[in-house]
């Protein structure tokens, strides 16, 4: 869970746990939670910004049935990351890569 990371574990892969707060399409950054822990996980590697930009993306005229685009309105539901730990240029500690 977020409440055992340290900055000992910066550069270390994890796998963590959190509710996700919120989703920012435009910088790709999931707001995970877990009590008063918070991580900005960059998930821009893993998902596809026109797909999360608008719900009525068309794949081939119509929308990707092997995509599941709910999970980008569901607030407070749990999200299990895995990636490497780094730290952000602001002195946060934020799960960069997968």
């Amino acid at each position: 869970m977020l409440d055992c990371i340290t900055d000992d574990d910066v550069g270390r892969k994890l796998r963590v746990a959190g509710r996700m707060l919120t989703y920012d399409p435009s910088t790709a950054l999931v707001l995970l939670s877990f009590f008063s822990h918070g991580l900005l996980v960059d998930v821009s590697l893993v998902i596809d910004p026109d797909a999360v930009l608008s719900t009525a993306v068309k794949w081939g005229g119509t929308l990707d049935p092997s995509v599941e685009y709910n999970w980008i309105h569901e607030r407070k539901a749990w999200v299990w990351v895995v990636g490497w730990l780094e730290r952000s240029e602001v002195g946060h500690v934020q799960c960069a890569s997968f």
